[in-house]
């Protein structure tokens, strides 16, 4: 298979500057060719679903190097077609607002308000990333927007796209602002083509996503792949094997690192270095 994302030499240029992308390496794509080839479990009965379930949550809770605390507390999992999947899902139940520069996907669909920290808008849920894309890490500001939702009625829904291609993330959800948390394993297990993931929420109530699970209704192949990401990318996989590599690009070309694996921080801009820990690994 052709390898993807990976820079020709070493050099600035090939930091990601429009569009960063999150990162691969030959250990994925040898998974991708496990699963073209059928190299994967063959169980299609309905266990796919609590069985994904229970190692996805693990996964999460689990961390070595992350302390995710509080989601004893959101008793009600279902499975998600990534956190696109969850956005939209918000979206459909009527309008929600953002904080400025989080993910652009809210910009280019103009479905919601983008707002400052300190005017956000009374009993109008917020969809927030964690880590935050402009960041990538914790939003500086997550005590003063979690204060000002509980004040002013504002229900907090949490993007974790980023969430497991994260470090020293140290955090709470169990604050009471904080209703529901949506994880995905694109970023964190290079899965984009095969979007899956999970939501916590702290009440039950339908919607699209509760109903798709209660009827069993998610593509079983979706969940195959993800639970054979799972089994076999250990924990943290992609920090564990390539912070010294992070840290020496960041040294290099003067950039700011980030809690995220993929994105390092130039001028206080977010820049890529999938391109680069490829070069210097597969060269």
């Amino acid at each position: 298979m052709k390898k993807i994302k990976i820079a020709p030499f070493y050099d600035k240029q090939f930091l990601e500057i429009d569009r960063p992308q999150p990162l691969s390496d030959i250990k994925t794509e040898i998974l991708i060719k496990e699963v073209l080839g059928g190299g994967i479990d063959k169980d299609i009965s309905d266990n796919l679903f609590t069985n994904f379930i229970d190692h996805i949550t693990n996964y999460i809770t689990k961390s070595d190097i992350n302390q995710f605390s509080g989601l004893e507390v959101f008793p009600n999992k279902d499975i998600i077609l990534g956190c696109t999947h969850f956005i939209d899902n918000l979206y459909m139940q009527g309008p929600c607002q953002t904080i400025l520069n989080d993910y652009k996907y809210h910009e280019r669909l103009q479905l919601g308000q983008i707002n400052e920290v300190g005017h956000l808008v009374k009993n109008v849920p917020l969809i927030l990333s964690l880590p935050f894309p402009a960041t990538g890490d914790i939003h500086t500001k997550i005590d003063a927007i979690l204060s000002e939702s509980l004040e002013k009625n504002i229900d907090v829904h949490i993007d974790g796209a980023w969430l497991l291609a994260a470090k020293n993330i140290n955090f709470n959800f169990a604050h009471p602002a904080i209703k529901s948390i949506g994880v995905s394993l694109s970023k964190g297990l290079s899965l984009g083509w095969n979007r899956i993931g999970i939501r916590f929420r702290k009440i039950k109530y339908n919607d699209s996503i509760s109903i798709m699970n209660q009827y069993n209704m998610t593509n079983k192949s979706l969940i195959i792949v993800g639970l054979h990401y799972l089994k076999n990318l250990a924990r943290d996989y992609f920090w564990k094997k390539y912070e010294t590599t992070y840290y020496k690009i960041c040294t290099d070309f003067d950039l700011k690192p980030t809690n995220t694996i993929h994105i390092a921080l130039k001028d206080n801009t977010p820049v890529g270095l999938s391109p680069l820990i490829r070069f210097i690994h597969e060269s």
